[in-house]
């Protein structure tokens, strides 16, 4: 293994909500040194320069031609990927990206090979791969593979009051265009998607529904809003595994999170955005409850990746950059069945 270095120089790209996830980790790492903030919003970037010192930078680019770093965090909305992790591979920085990976899924595929030229250590923000609940899962399926699945992502409509947050957060200029965040199914329910990739293997068709009209009625309604309000993807897995992923922004009660998995032997009933699980084993043995891990997440797929760069042993990383760019491409096949009314075969 190689030498470990005492301290390795990390830069955000991207201060908005998800790099207070990440923030309260890295800063208490003993490895880290917080070196530079970036953000188009330069103000956003000098808050967290305050709290966390380092250099204030309005353009990434600059940032990294201005100042050596050992490890970038690029937490951007979904349209801005592209020249920010090509930046990255040309400064030879090893980068963890927040999901999804992009909007387009030519570009993401052009991505995804110059990232695995570079070589670089990389990360996926894939985080419910670290849970304890998904990766017990995980051990026991591999005896007794998955045969159906169903899972869901409902939450209610963005609207235009203080309490919002979409309305109160710099989020809702982008997340309600699909345009710019893909929507609901690409923006939230990836994680989902994720999950059951992670836990089935591939995916290897598509067929998507998706409804609107709903949300539209509503008189408060955020601004410029055009997804769809509920979608159902049906899905086949490489392995003979089918099932059913829904998602909704249009459902203001009795929403939440889920995913159940069905093996011959076992059951597995995922609730809430921690993942807690329910293990039924029949006959294998008695049932099992894990609760997910709630507010340690985060710093648990930290920990992995910033061990990864100072020690150069990628083992500990669940997702890499190619790993959450095939999540994000399944995501995207849904888009183009919903657009096009046809099943779409996954193209990796």
């Amino acid at each position: 293994m190689p030498e470990a270095k005492k301290k390795i120089r990390v830069g955000l790209i991207g201060c908005g909500g998800i790099s207070g996830a990440h923030l309260p980790e890295l800063s208490k790492n003993e490895h880290v040194e917080l070196a530079a903030f970036c953000d188009i919003i330069v103000e956003r970037a000098e808050k967290k320069a305050e709290t966390y010192g380092g250099k204030v930078y309005d353009s990434a680019d600059k940032m990294l031609k201005d100042i050596q770093l050992d490890a970038a965090y690029i937490l951007v909305p979904t349209y801005a990927h592209g020249d920010l992790e090509r930046w990255c591979v040309k400064a030879k920085v090893p980068f963890l990206v927040e999901k999804p990976l992009g909007i387009e899924s030519g570009l993401v595929r052009d991505l995804a090979a110059e990232v695995k030229e570079s070589g670089l250590i990389t990360s996926a923000g894939f985080m419910n791969r670290y849970r304890h609940s998904v990766n017990r899962a995980k051990e026991l399926l591999q005896e007794d593979p998955p045969i159906l699945l169903d899972g869901a992502w409902v939450g209610g409509p963005p609207l235009r009051k203080d309490d919002d947050y979409f309305a109160s957060q710099p989020i809702g200029q982008w997340w309600p265009i699909k345009a710019r965040s893909g929507g609901q199914f690409v923006e939230q329910v990836i994680h989902t998607v994720d999950v059951a990739r992670y836990l089935a293997g591939e995916v290897a068709e598509v067929y998507a529904f998706g409804t609107s009209g709903f949300n539209k009625k509503l008189p408060n309604l955020i601004q410029n809003y055009d997804l769809e309000d509920a979608m159902v993807v049906s899905m086949r897995f490489e392995n003979g595994t089918v099932g059913n992923i829904m998602s909704a922004c249009s459902i203001a009660n009795g929403g939440g999170v889920f995913l159940n998995v069905w093996a011959a032997h076992n059951a597995f009933k995922f609730t809430d955005w921690a993942h807690h699980v329910e293990i039924f084993r029949g006959q294998e043995g008695p049932s099992e409850t894990i609760k997910g891990d709630v507010f340690e997440i985060f710093g648990v797929e930290d920990r992995a990746f910033i061990n990864a760069v100072v020690t150069g042993d990628r083992s500990g990383i669940r997702c890499t950059h190619a790993d959450g760019v095939r999540t994000t491409l399944v995501a995207l096949a849904a888009n183009e069945s919903f657009a096009t009314g046809k099943p779409v075969t996954v193209k990796y």
